[in-house]
């Protein structure tokens, strides 16, 4: 296999939970060389959530694969010795301490930047580095809640926090995003910079559109805006299975939408004459499509809307996506292989693909500590100072 894109690349990812993993999971898919830094004591906290047969949980392997694994006690000054030589030989640090965290321990921005200018230092916050929510602590229920996110998927009547970790998500994926940008710039100015990726900017930098609407237009938008604008209707079929049809702005899908549905006579009615009055007679418009769609199977409307090349899909469950034939022809599901017999683990490959720098999936998540000795013996320390340092508790 080819070197992956990063490839000669070191990240030393200081992190917990969701939003710095998944960035540093990102950059190992792409070839760098991630070395994950835990507390001695009990690491990651999401090591220890429902584990199964496995030594550490679905979510942990989920999103610190492709990485090794050390300890070290950052207050100790061993462990900042260790930490700092690290430093000497990385390209990229990800921490997702609150602000000030690293600077108190004497390892903040500055003092690494000093000792090695071409260091990329990449921060992710709840809050970001200024402002009055600094120091509150911040979780992705927080931060979707107050970045805007919640209020265009949640019913109103019933706000009912729902779905993943979409703020640490997001903020992962820009982290690495600032990371890449950062690391083409060095190229031309030698050295790296300060990337300040907090996950509230992350939230509303995605919601971008209704943050425009508001802004520009001073209108305020709702789960149902988009919808309404694309034409989009979550519909039943007689066998009780959920699917999707979109008919977005080009007229011949609505006229094969009706077509295709049995109701051609909803063309001759003044509130659906155009896509304005479409948008605005969304729910009368929803009514006769779940009334249409109740009259056949899912399997016999598919037959018929991929006939008629109109846009739709299975809203699919995770009981049920990985046997679409689709998702199965892209071979998005990958296996890794894993150490001491113990069966393969299955998992969602890369989101993407590049056809000379192939992303990787392996290793698997690494043991609490697991690489500690192999990487602080690459660094000059002594059996005799790993043995001590062990023996003191910093790794």
């Amino acid at each position: 296999m080819n070197p992956g894109a990063l490839d000669g690349v070191r990240v030393l990812e200081l992190s917990r939970y969701i939003a710095a993993p998944v960035a540093g999971k990102a950059l190992g898919e792409l070839g760098a060389d991630v070395i994950k830094i835990e507390d001695p004591d009990k690491g990651d906290p999401m090591r220890y959530w429902q584990s199964g047969d496995r030594d550490h949980s679905p979510q942990f392997a989920a999103y610190n694969r492709t990485k090794r694994g050390i300890t070290l006690d950052l207050k100790h000054d061993r462990g900042k010795e260790a930490f700092l030589r690290l430093v000497d030989t990385a390209d990229v640090v990800i921490e997702n301490f609150r602000p000030g965290v690293m600077a108190r321990l004497g390892l903040g921005w500055d003092v690494l930047a000093d000792r090695n200018p071409r260091l990329v230092y990449c921060s992710i916050s709840g809050f970001g580095e200024v402002g009055p929510y600094v120091d509150r602590p911040a979780y992705d229920t927080v931060i979707s809640a107050m970045g805007g996110l919640y209020s265009q998927i949640l019913d109103p009547d019933r706000p009912q926090p729902v779905g993943p970790a979409f703020s640490d998500l997001l903020a992962g994926m820009f982290a690495v995003q600032a990371i890449l940008a950062a690391l083409y710039a060095r190229t031309n100015t030698g050295r790296g910079q300060y990337a300040d990726a907090s996950m509230l900017r992350a939230v509303m930098g995605f919601l971008v559109e209704p943050g425009s609407n508001r802004l520009d237009m001073g209108e305020v938008t709702s789960p149902t805006t988009r919808q309404r604008r694309a034409q989009a209707h979550g519909l039943v079929a007689s066998d009780g299975l959920a699917f999707v049809v979109h008919m977005s702005v080009p007229e011949k899908f609505w006229i094969a939408t009706t077509d295709a549905f049995g109701i051609p006579e909803l063309r001759g009615d003044p509130r659906f004459a155009d896509r304005d009055g479409r948008h605005d007679h969304y729910s009368e418009l929803g009514d006769a499509l779940r009334a249409a769609a109740a009259r056949r199977t899912r399997a016999e409307w598919f037959e018929i809307l991929a006939a008629a090349d109109i846009p739709h899909a299975p809203i699919n469950g995770f009981d049920s996506i990985f046997e679409d034939p689709q998702v199965e022809a892209m071979g998005i599901v990958e296996e890794i292989e894993m150490p001491d017999g113990a069966r393969p683990l299955a998992q969602v490959g890369p989101p993407f693909r590049l056809s000379s720098t192939p992303l990787r999936v392996s290793p698997p998540a690494p043991g609490h500590g697991e690489h500690t000795d192999q990487v602080l013996a690459d660094l000059g320390f002594s059996a005799a100072d790993i043995q001590a340092m062990a023996a003191e508790g910093v790794i």
